[in-house]
This record gives C-alpha cells, sequence and structure tokens, in this order.
C-alpha cells in the first residue's frame, strides 16, 4: 500500500465517523501511539505513567489553590465593608 493510499485511508476515516483502530493503520494518532507503546522498553513506560501521574497531582493542587482564590469576598479597603456590591458613577 503506497503512502498516498494510506493517507486516503485515513482522511476517509473521518468523512464515514468510524474507525476500528485496525493493526495496521500508520496514520491514526491513537493507533501511532499504542504501537509505539507496544515496541517501548518497558522503563520507558513506567517512567511515562510516573510522569502523568505527577502531572494530575499537580494539576489537583493547582485547582484546589484557584478554589481558594476564585470567589473570595475583597479586602475590607478595597470595597464595600458589608459585602454588598457598590454602584460607582463614571463621567
Amino acid at each position: 500500500m503506497s503512502e498516498a493510499e494510506r493517507a486516503g485511508r485515513y482522511t476517509d476515516l473521518f468523512a464515514s465517523g468510524t474507525h476500528d483502530h485496525q493493526s495496521d493503520c500508520a496514520f491514526c494518532p491513537i493507533c501511532t501511539g499504542i504501537a509505539v507503546l507496544r515496541e517501548s522498553n518497558p522503563e520507558v513506560v513506567e517512567h511515562l505513567a510516573a510522569a502523568a501521574r505527577e502531572l494530575i497531582a499537580a494539576a489537583g493542587i493547582l485547582v484546589a489553590e484557584t478554589e481558594k482564590r476564585v470567589g473570595r469576598p475583597a479586602p475590607p479597603d478595597q470595597g464595600a465593608t458589608d459585602g454588598r456590591v457598590r454602584r460607582i458613577d463614571v463621567g
């Protein structure tokens, strides 16, 4: 199968809306990623899994810190002290 035929087959996947991820798929990013993982050294896969865990943990910490800051009322010296909205006329 030529490169042009493979590319045409890959393009047709999105036109039909279905893809069965056959073992000879050479252009689908999902199939290519799975093929790379199958051929990789187990230590590489283990390292990638550990890095993914750390990335997810860091994202969780970021979300937790953001929750603490978003929606907090303004400090008393920067806004109304009773927590209500003040109308400010401009110009």
